[in-house]
């Protein structure tokens, strides 16, 4: 997309058989529910239903390479200087899962998590491994981004946007933001 649209998209940043060994080591991971930031981290199922998975330090290591790569293209994109990304994180939503409508900036904590630009990737298709599960993003008007495996997709971190419910299968993510 342009930068009129505010949102970077690569559809295919990564090859599906990449994506395919990514899932395989969250299968192998640790899930646990994932938290949102509201007087301190904590879960709220009426907010978000995701889990966060642990995978492998090698498969992590990679993912950050990956994404980290890409960075400079963003950079372009939107006009800015980033220097960092805060590091992957390995996201699951099974069917019913979501995450409404939030931003990524957390302003009291600012230095702790400085980001500017949120990253999401996804790891499944929608019609495929998962139905729903669109990730909306509110800029300027509202755009609904279907999962597709290996398609990357940035945008400012102070955007607002939602993960819209998954109604079947699994919907797999790494999620990432630059600073």
């Amino acid at each position: 997309m342009s930068p009129e649209s505010g949102i970077f998209i690569v559809a295919d940043f990564r090859e599906r058989q990449w994506c395919d060994r990514v899932r395989a080591a969250m299968e192998r991971g640790e899930a646990t529910p994932a938290e949102i930031h509201a007087n301190g981290f904590v879960v709220d199922r009426q907010v978000r239903q995701t889990l966060e998975v642990d995978v492998d330090l090698a498969i992590a290591e990679e993912v950050e390479c990956a994404i980290a790569s890409v960075c400079p293209q963003v950079a372009q994109f939107f006009d800015i200087c980033l220097s960092s990304a805060e590091g992957p994180g390995f996201l699951r939503y099974l069917a019913g899962g979501f995450y409404r409508r939030h931003c990524d900036v957390l302003s009291e904590s600012d230095e702790e998590f400085p980001r500017r630009i949120s990253v999401v990737m996804f790891l499944t298709s929608a019609g495929e491994q998962c139905e729903g599960g669109a990730l909306r993003i509110y800029q300027p008007n509202m755009v609904d981004i279907p999962p597709t495996a290996g398609t990357l997709v940035a945008f400012p971190a102070d955007t607002p946007h939602e993960v819209l419910p998954v109604t079947a299968g699994v919907r797999d993510v790494v999620v990432d933001w630059f600073s």
